[in-house]
């Protein structure tokens, strides 16, 4: 009996016992609102991020290793593929722009791997909108809650949060869109607990949005090897050589979940701009110098970009030699927005990182810590630009468009869906798509939405 009650309080236990409890009743109609929310973003940005190169290596990977004509489609494709090559080629297209959304307190993207995995699984299993959503909101808490605990030392350490967190929520998630009962689920996040990986030195590179797919993967292949009786031990998480002794040093205190919903309190970013999340403040200040001076902006002489000192430990230095590094690089993504007035995938090709603008505005650009900007988690920054004839002009950002506290407005978040979505769907699938995910609590089976994601693309 002693044997039983301490495995019955262990950190795998304790997760999956309130992810099987959790039920609609419980969940704030403005949870599953920010749900529906993330989905429609992430379809968005998985749509456009499919024709990326990283996805399309993945995904023609599938084609060659794959089950050929299987259950689970594989967004922007046009073809179908077996659940764990599925999720893994979705996964990465999620996160192949950086567009994806962000949660502060987790550190990383919490959607791009929980619905790239939810998704093929539950068209394998002709699961239902609702469960898919209700799955979703469990995994998401729990990576949050988890997050909560183990940051910032898990993402000073230099590990991808994305995976290494994101593959507990989303196997949490997994065990409870198929039914799983809680001892299956505690050993399916045992199992987790070792497919946990994911190194932040790869940032900027296709390694980074693999993360998101690799989460994808092990997420639905954890929880059903688990499903078929296999184990793991119980203290995977918590024991003495367990998941958070590793990986951050120590044990941290027991999990709240679900009072009050991280949904609700800390909720979701979304991201304006296909940029790293340390970007966005500075590109916002940057934007607002770009009206203020116009063409004005091109007699700069000298730019200081004042940054929180946080923001050193995740920016990449230097001058980027590929797109892939320039959506990390706070010198690029400022220089870019000041020179173009914008920044969207059309500024993240060669010939807008060729650009002759761009590239003066670069090597002006001093990058400055600032303790004086407040320790919010959002990377408030400040842009000061002083032109040739003296005059100075400077904006600060606090918080950037798309937190919470200044959030991107639904007219904003259904255009960035129409622009991200063209590249793969035309005007009537799109206008299909977007009521689909809707109407995703009323679907019977999300393969339908899963299939319509397809869309023609041939690799």
């Amino acid at each position: 009996m002693e044997q039983a009650d301490t495995i019955h309080q262990t950190a795998t236990h304790h997760i999956a016992n309130w992810a099987k409890a959790l039920d609609a009743a419980s969940v704030p109609a403005v949870a599953l609102a920010l749900a529906k929310k993330a989905l429609l973003d992430t379809l968005a940005v998985s749509l456009s991020g499919s024709q990326l190169a990283a996805a399309g290596i993945v995904s023609a990977m599938a084609r060659e290793t794959g089950q050929r004509d299987g259950p689970c489609s594989v967004i922007g494709q046009g073809f179908k593929t077996d659940v764990l090559s599925a999720a893994l080629a979705n996964g990465t297209a999620a996160h192949a722009e950086l567009f994806d959304d962000n949660s502060e307190p987790m550190l990383s993207h919490p959607s791009a791997s929980l619905f790239s995995a939810l998704l093929p699984l539950g068209q394998m299993r002709l699961c239902s909108g609702r469960d898919v959503l209700q799955a979703y909101v469990a995994g998401f808490e729990i990576n949050v809650a988890l997050g909560r605990r183990v940051n910032p030392k898990m993402y000073e350490n230099g590990w991808h949060v994305t995976r290494t967190l994101g593959v507990l929520g989303a196997t949490a998630a997994c065990c409870k869109l198929i039914g799983l009962e809680p001892e299956p689920s505690a050993a399916a996040l045992g199992i987790a607990a070792s497919l946990a990986s994911g190194i932040r030195q790869n940032f900027g590179t296709m390694t980074m949005a693999l993360h998101a797919g690799l989460t994808a993967r092990d997420s639905v292949q954890a929880a059903l090897m688990a499903e078929k009786g296999f184990s793991s031990d119980s203290g995977a998480l918590d024991g003495r050589y367990g998941f958070f002794r590793q990986f951050v040093g120590h044990q941290p205190e027991p999990l709240t979940l679900g009072h009050p919903f991280e949904l609700v309190t800390s909720g979701i970013i979304f991201k304006p701009y296909p940029s790293g999340a340390p970007t966005h403040a500075a590109v916002r200040a940057a934007l607002t110098l770009h009206e203020k001076l116009g063409d004005r902006v091109r007699s700069a002489a000298r730019i200081v970009c004042e940054v929180h000192p946080w923001s050193f430990m995740t920016l990449r230095e230097g001058v980027p030699a590929d797109t892939l590094r320039a959506r990390v690089s706070l010198g690029y993504c400022v220089a870019a927005a000041l020179g173009f007035g914008a920044l969207g995938s059309a500024q993240f090709t060669d010939e807008a990182l060729d650009d002759p603008l761009v590239q003066k505005l670069m090597g002006l650009i001093e990058i400055r810590e600032s303790p004086d900007l407040p320790d919010n988690g959002l990377f408030p920054a400040a842009v000061e630009v002083q032109l040739t004839d003296g005059e100075i002009a400077r904006v600060r950002c606090d918080v950037p468009l798309g937190a919470p506290a200044n959030p991107m407005s639904d007219a904003e978040l259904d255009r960035k869906f129409y622009n991200c979505a063209s590249v793969v769907l035309d005007a009537p699938a799109i206008e299909r798509t977007r009521g689909l995910i809707q109407d995703i609590d009323r679907l019977a089976d999300v393969g339908e939405l899963c299939s319509a994601l397809e869309g023609g693309a041939q690799l």
